[in-house]
């Protein structure tokens, strides 16, 4: 949709960018096709995607251009009536499946094994989201969001960065990370006062950690990172004397088995 098209449809209904929900909605159109071919590059025909926070059907409308089956997770009402109604022929089709409520409550609880979850999303359910998407019994193909710049730094940031923390370990532990493209304010509305960024997360084909470690490994990297001036070994059992942006996460996931090693000898 157009900006034009946009500000008439909210208007017409009465509707407004809610900023608790983190609604900026892309009314760029050519950027919107680009998104949408990142997304689904190489996926076989009939694949499922979930599609967090569709909004207005900016990314939805391409999508049902492709040969998928795609799920919508909308916690807006107002906006899944109007989904409803844009994408009437393709719901009756089954093509789409529109699904009213929470995404923090519907991923984990998703009755299909997606191969893509992507969405716009709001930074203040980006972390818990993908800690949700990463305790699904498998973790997607592809994960492809559009993040404040500030997250998606985190997520890719190398060690030894002023942004690398808890978070970045316990991503690249699982999936290698790709900053796909910067994404101004301008291509939103409202625009937010922040740049965006496309970010893919691909997991490993062999993983730093496995899935039934991920509760136990992130626990300890937090703590290592909940005060960053201070060495390892006053925050961990460990002699360590490194700070936690100092290690990779390779030299992480060796540094927790040594102490799980440690405390079964125990």
């Amino acid at each position: 949709m157009t900006l034009t098209e946009i500000r008439a449809v909210l208007a017409s209904r009465g509707l407004r960018p809610l900023k608790q929900l983190g609604q900026n909605f892309l009314h760029d159109q050519n950027l919107a096709i680009r998104l949408v071919e990142h997304a689904t590059e190489g996926l076989k025909p009939n694949a499922t995607v979930i599609e967090i926070g569709p909004g207005l059907g900016a990314l939805t409308e391409f999508f049902l251009k492709r040969d998928l089956r795609l799920i919508a997770l909308e916690k807006d009402r107002g906006l899944c009536l109007f989904l409803r109604e844009r994408f009437h022929a393709e719901i009756a089709q089954g093509r789409l499946d529109l699904r009213e409520g929470d995404a923090l409550e519907m991923v984990p609880n998703l009755d299909v094994a997606p191969d893509v979850i992507c969405g716009n999303l709001p930074y203040n359910i980006s972390t818990p989201l993908l800690m949700e998407c990463f305790r699904l019994p498998k973790i997607p193909a592809r994960l492809f969001f559009l993040l404040q710049k500030e997250v998606g730094q985190r997520l890719a940031s190398p060690s030894a960065r002023k942004t690398y923390g808890s978070l970045s370990v316990l991503v690249q532990a699982i999936c290698e990370v790709k900053m796909i493209r910067t994404l101004p304010g301008s291509v939103f509305y409202p625009p937010p006062e922040v740049e965006s960024v496309a970010v893919q997360l691909t997991p490993l084909a062999r993983p730093l950690i496995q899935p039934e470690e991920r509760e136990s490994f992130g626990a300890v990297v937090q703590r290592g990172f909940s005060q960053r001036r201070k060495k390892l070994s006053n925050l961990l059992p460990t002699q360590d004397d490194r700070r936690a942006e100092h290690l990779t996460p390779v030299e992480w996931v060796e540094l927790w088995r040594q102490m799980e090693k440690a405390s079964a000898a125990d």
